[in-house]
């Protein structure tokens, strides 16, 4: 199959009334190889050789593809295609529509060390005291607030992008720390938690990603213990005896670039 798409250049239009941005564009169509026999074959080359809804219109940053329609010419194997645009982007339930939610939270975790020094990235590269100051009475920690954000990211998707694009890449992110700044995050401070389905239509599917924000990493503090279990502490500390050494250890050691999850967040 040899698919070519031309646009016709003078057939643009771009208009702007009361606020609202309104453009065309119309391309004619044909494969030199096979005649092209329905409109399928022309949604198949959406985002490849032809504008995909949710496309800008070039050289505008305000008008976003929307609507198209396609009709065959007649007396010719060729067929027409007209991408309608709006400055309206993309409503929910669209394909290729994105919808960020944040919860910002705290939890009590038993704390040993309070404004402890935190690795570079969340990630241990040499065992040691982690600092900061003593919070606990006799070995037993303070519960201590945490504050941490949870991201939920909900994408409508083409049920083959889903299985073909989406889902090896949430297999391979799920329990991983971001490799890269991610919505403004810096890097190893979020967890990508895992993903739901749930099917909207026939080949229409809503996508709902899950990810945890934690200031410290995710790092979990663990005091030292002596050869019975004991937690060893400090008999000379005042006014009460206090751990002797915290150590940090980090339970989601491996990163992922969370940015390539979906096509529709590049």
């Amino acid at each position: 199959m040899a698919f070519v798409a031309t646009e016709l250049l003078n057939s643009r239009s771009y208009s702007v009334s009361n606020g609202q941005t309104t453009a065309a564009r119309v391309f004619v169509c044909y494969d030199t190889t096979t005649a092209i026999t329905t409109p399928q074959s022309l949604i198949d080359q959406f985002g490849v050789a032809l504008p995909a809804r949710g496309d800008l219109f070039p050289d505008s940053l305000v008008a976003w593809a929307s609507t198209y329609s396609i009709v065959p010419r007649e007396g010719t194997d060729q067929w027409e295609i007209t991408w309608n645009y709006i400055s309206t982007p993309l409503a929910a339930g669209e394909v290729g529509y994105v919808e960020v939610s944040v919860d910002y939270s705290a939890q009590f975790e038993d704390t040993y060390r309070q404004e402890p020094n935190l690795p570079e990235f969340g990630t241990i590269t040499i065992e040691g005291d982690i600092g900061g100051d003593r919070i606990d009475i006799c070995g037993v920690p303070l519960s201590a607030l945490r504050y941490k954000t949870e991201f939920t990211v909900t994408e409508t998707v083409e049920y083959d992008t889903y299985v073909n694009i989406i889902q090896p890449n949430v297999l391979q992110a799920i329990g991983k720390r971001n490799l890269q700044v991610f919505q403004g995050a810096p890097i190893g401070k979020v967890v990508y938690k895992g993903a739901s389905l749930r099917r909207m239509s026939a080949d229409k599917w809503q996508v709902s990603h899950s990810m945890q924000y934690d200031g410290d990493y995710h790092l979990v503090q663990v005091p030292i213990r002596g050869a019975n279990g004991d937690i060893t502490l400090d008999k000379y500390s005042k006014p009460y005896t206090q751990t002797v050494e915290v150590f940090f250890r980090q339970p989601f050691l491996k990163f992922a670039n969370f940015s390539v999850i979906s096509p529709n967040w590049s």
